[in-house]
């Protein structure tokens, strides 16, 4: 559980009825919504770079990373930003809490200082199945529910994040663990800032 020391602004739940089936619940005390959405985004991030760091020399961890690329692209398409459906045909997001739960994950996103992090509570065994999948349904939730500005922001961090595993560090690098999500929230912010002076600039010309 969480340190002491440390405060707890959310819990992500991924519950599985079994192997291919979940329900996903983040629950916190904030009430922004704009401000609950970008922790939701904060949560996955960490989590998706700590999986691929649990994963290690695991090949289900490069399969992760081409699945979640994949997903961005189809969500930010040239046709403008689609919903898609990303997990596979036997796969299924529940609409409601399973009566009978085979195993769940549950992710805790931390205040700790000047820093956030993630604690991970994740079935044992498996790992090559349960570390992925909770990442993917997780994704799939955030498709599904955030606003379309989120959404989007959201497919900004995660590009930043691939670019940085991608060219400046490894997801086998502890480091990463906090400068990957960092990377791809600057990466966000810049282009959102640089979309703005655009704005900016035509409306005074």
């Amino acid at each position: 559980m969480s340190d002491e020391l440390s405060q707890e602004l959310g819990v992500l739940r991924v519950v599985f009825s079994d192997r291919f089936h979940a329900y996903v619940d983040y629950q916190t005390t904030e009430t922004d919504p704009i401000a609950r959405e970008r922790d939701m985004i904060q949560l996955f991030s960490l989590a998706f770079v700590k999986t691929l760091f649990l994963l290690g020399e695991n090949k289900q961890a490069p399969m992760l990373m081409q699945y979640v690329q994949a997903a961005m692209g189809d969500t930010v398409t040239p046709k403008g930003l689609i919903r898609p459906a990303i997990m596979a045909p036997n796969q299924g997001l529940l609409e409601k809490l399973p009566e009978k739960a085979e195993t769940s994950a549950v992710i805790h996103l931390l205040q700790d200082d000047e820093v956030r992090k993630v604690e991970m509570e994740m079935p044992l065994g498996e790992e090559g199945h349960f570390y992925p999948a909770t990442d993917i349904f997780f994704l799939q939730h955030l498709i599904r529910t955030l606003n379309d500005a989120s959404l989007f922001f959201l497919m900004l961090v995660l590009g930043g994040v691939m670019e940085y595993l991608e060219k400046i560090g490894k997801t086998n690098d502890i480091k990463a663990l906090s400068a990957a999500p960092a990377y791809g929230f600057s990466t966000a912010m810049r282009y959102i800032d640089g979309e703005r002076q655009k704005m900016s600039n035509e409306e005074t010309n």
